[in-house]
């Protein structure tokens, strides 16, 4: 005798009070969420037995009176896969497969809502035959589909860890090719089943760094990496990574290093061809390098010395801009760092540098004397607006002490501009060249008298403050 409830079985379930009566009426009711609903509850009861805490020998027990209630009710679920709703059909075919039922009309079932179901029916299908290990391009594609077209962690997760599940089924086949020329015909038959599983799953590695290395879409490098990740193949992945840094093309390189920032990987056997790449003829390399390391906070010296000579002695302007931003990244401060940052910022002639490394002072956190004075000097005299609004004692550093710079800059850059204008310099220069032409004829007259020189200075000056003040400087 069994009983003829859930509650010995399921006693923290919702439907445990559930009588075999009342699911026997409920899968033969003339209503479809009836039907499902006592599907539903038997599925549960079987996916669930095992999940429940407890000793080995009631687990046992109970599992022996579900199979006893799920006997009973067996023929009425078997109807159900006829049924002729198509969501009874479906939640049969999955209760068939919790229950370990797996006969042929629930796969049938199974296999047609995998190739024309609604997306939530194909997925289910897609995890039940993943779970069983059956490995059919159908399964694959849609492990794929999910993996690469839903945003939730969960579902990008389950697809990893299914396609992974996979991966070790069917990877371990190919060690036994070796078998088969040692043990015989025996080790041949039991290991020639598994030999299209395993070429369809390395069929399948291929297509995944395919994607990982030549896909444009920066999302699928990261899932397709994870995924092969998950496969346990993490080491053709570093290795993959390696050749390509060292021995690649351009275009190879930048993917390498690109991938590397992605992952936010970096080894001992990397590092090598990751430093080699600082010295690359090619300017996406070099760029890509400088962005690798301000991404993983790579503060080797080496690395250092790289950065620092780029963001000296590179002939493209845009490459020591990015050596100055992994600098500021990387957050080590130096004396030769700041000496570098200051003389980019007093001699660089491109206003993206000076830019960049304003940026970084202010990065840094640099405010002692030197670097205000410096950025005051910049502030003053700088001609372009955009770089010169970098300079705002608000914006780079506090000048505590300097508090006057606020009242007197603007009439300080004010007189500056007037004397910077072209007409102004050119009356001036004409002025004082005619007052030294009159000198040099003044100077040939050797024989003077001490009031005569006297009267001659007098007159010198008053020539050029008339000059000065006609020319109305201020």
């Amino acid at each position: 005798a069994y009983p003829n409830t859930f509650s010995s079985l399921m006693p923290d379930l919702q439907w445990r009070n559930m009588t075999t009566e009342g699911l026997m009426r409920s899968l033969t009711s003339v209503h479809d969420i009836s039907r499902i609903k006592a599907i539903i509850a038997c599925a549960s009861a079987a996916a669930e037995q095992h999940g429940q805490k407890t000793n080995p020998q009631k687990l046992s027990e109970r599992s022996s009176c579900l199979q006893d209630v799920l006997a009973e009710l067996q023929p009425l679920l078997r109807e159900t896969l006829w049924d002729k709703n198509a969501h009874v059909r479906m939640a049969s075919a999955l209760c068939h497969y919790a229950i370990g039922k797996r006969n042929e009309e629930a796969q049938s079932v199974m296999k047609d809502a995998l190739a024309n179901g609604n997306s939530a029916d194909s997925w289910a299908v897609a995890q039940c035959q993943a779970l069983e290990s059956t490995i059919t391009v159908p399964v694959v594609t849609k492990l794929l589909s999910r993996l690469f077209e839903k945003s939730d962690a969960a579902t990008e997760e389950q697809a990893c860890l299914l396609l992974a599940h996979l991966g070790e089924c069917t990877v371990g086949a190919a060690p036994g090719q070796g078998e088969v020329q040692q043990e015989g015909m025996e080790a041949c038959s039991l290991q020639q089943p598994s030999f299209p599983s395993y070429h369809l799953v390395y069929d399948l590695m291929n297509k995944l760094s395919q994607m990982m290395w030549k896909d444009w879409n920066i999302r699928v490098h990261q899932v397709a990496t994870l995924a092969l990740g998950h496969m346990k193949l993490a080491k053709e992945i570093h290795d993959q990574l390696r050749v390509k840094l060292t021995t690649g093309n351009c275009q190879t390189k930048v993917q390498a290093l690109s991938l590397i920032r992605q992952l936010q990987y970096m080894t001992a056997k990397l590092f090598p061809g990751f430093l080699q790449c600082f010295s690359s003829d090619f300017v996406a390399v070099r760029k890509e390098a400088c962005l690798t390391a301000g991404a993983l906070g790579i503060k080797d010296e080496r690395v250092l010395r790289c950065l620092y000579e780029m963001m000296q002695y590179d002939p493209h302007w845009i490459i020591k801009v990015f050596a100055i931003r992994a600098l500021g990244q990387l957050g080590r401060v130096s004396p030769e760092l700041k000496h570098l940052l200051l003389w980019a910022v007093h001699y660089e002639e491109e206003p993206e540098v000076q830019r960049e490394a304003c940026c970084c002072i202010a990065r840094l956190c640099l405010q002692d004397e030197n670097v205000q004075a410096t950025l005051l000097e910049r502030l003053i005299l700088e001609p372009n607006e955009t770089v010169r609004d970098l300079f705002v004692p608000n914006k780079i550093f506090q000048l505590r002490e300097r508090t006057y710079c606020h009242t007197h800059l603007p009439m300080y850059l004010i007189q500056i501009f007037r004397l910077s204008q072209k007409d102004s310099v050119t009356q001036k220069l004409l002025k004082l060249k005619k007052v030294t032409d009159w000198l040099q004829q003044k100077a040939n007259r050797i024989c003077w008298s001490r009031e005569d020189l006297d009267s001659e200075c007098e007159d010198i000056l008053e020539r050029i403050t008339a000059g000065n003040s006609n020319i109305n400087i201020i």
